[in-house]
């Protein structure tokens, strides 16, 4: 198993439990470098942002803004282009205010 000492304990053990998982795996993962270092391992990963436009696409959910609104009311934060960018292709209009 990789070292990885770049990351977090948590990221790590999830990079090193998909790579022993035998078949296809979706990682789910937020920071940056954490991704960056599962593709290297040749993992697939989705963010949660991801997950939110997925989950509207196929009709799992009915309105992504209202997914995004909850989570900036905790602590978890999503740039505001990332939403503008999952809207969009969701087929949502752009954040008020925005263009």
């Amino acid at each position: 198993m990789p070292e990885l000492p770049d990351l977090d304990a948590g990221q790590a053990s999830c990079i090193r439990l998909a790579l022993a998982h035998d078949g296809p795996a979706l990682l789910l993962m937020d920071e940056r470098a954490g991704r960056a270092i599962a593709q290297e391992h040749g993992l697939s990963v989705a963010d949660t942002a991801a997950v939110i436009g997925m989950s509207k696409s196929r009709q799992l959910i009915p309105s992504a803004r209202a997914v995004f609104k909850r989570l900036h009311r905790s602590d978890f934060r999503i740039s505001a282009q990332v939403i503008d960018t999952v809207l969009r292709r969701v087929g949502e209009p752009a954040q008020p205010g925005r263009r």
